[in-house]
């Protein structure tokens, strides 16, 4: 009897399945950060919580495939969840959650700290120039068309790029004057100065609606995966 009770319990340690919980493809912190910047809010929202933060619990369903579906946002008041959408379809995929090596739907919950450091006034926005599309969709272009391993070999140790790109917006929305005014990885400065060349014109900064040059400021951060 005793032997047979050994057995069972044997049995029941073997019939328990092995999981393996899902993850980002990059650290969990990045992926949030990336998150948070790529989040886009209303500038009503942007002017009313200016220099605050804004804490969100946040619940993401990873498929079997690895990609986020219908992300949702706990005691949505602030009604945050079509951009919370929106921003994380520009995210890299998952790792699934795996039951004895076999993928399967999980749900993940976090809780995710936005920083709104100054409100934008819709004047001054309408008088900026910006890209066609917007800036999610630019960057989402543009990282599109950087092309890493042309410039970085297997023996590079930096895990991602940060530099600071500058340019004139011209009247006609055409960019000169192309500079990296920092940069973590000198020998990639010339293929983001390419790929800035090679996206579409932008809407140029106005003042009393008559098209003006202007001076922008473009941050770049490329996490690299190796």
């Amino acid at each position: 009897m005793r032997a047979l009770f050994i057995l069972l319990i044997l049995i029941s340690f073997n019939t328990q399945a092995q999981i393996v919980e899902a993850t980002p493809t990059i650290p969990t912190n990045e992926y949030l950060d990336l998150l948070a910047d790529h989040l886009e809010l209303p500038n009503e929202l942007t002017a009313k919580y200016a220099n605050q933060d804004i804490e969100l619990t946040i619940v993401l369903t990873i498929t079997k495939e690895g990609s986020v579906f219908n992300p949702k946002i706990q005691n949505d008041t602030l009604q945050l969840e079509p951009y919370l959408k929106k921003a994380v379809g520009n995210l890299p995929k998952w790792n699934p959650q795996t039951e004895d090596g076999n993928p399967v739907v999980s749900r993940k919950a976090f809780k995710l700290i936005i920083p709104i450091h100054y409100a934008i006034q819709e004047d001054d926005l309408a008088m900026k120039a910006n890209p066609e599309g917007g800036m999610q969709g630019y960057y989402h272009n543009f990282m599109r068309k950087v092309n890493v391993n042309k410039y970085l070999d297997d023996k590079a140790t930096v895990s991602g790029i940060k530099m600071i790109a500058t340019f004139v917006v011209e009247k006609d929305g055409s960019l000169t004057n192309i500079k990296i005014k920092e940069s973590n990885e000198p020998s990639f400065n010339s293929e983001i100065i390419r790929v800035i060349k090679s996206m579409p014109k932008w809407n140029p900064a106005t003042e009393n609606g008559v098209p003006v040059r202007s001076d922008f400021t473009l941050p770049i951060i490329i996490k690299i995966n190796r």
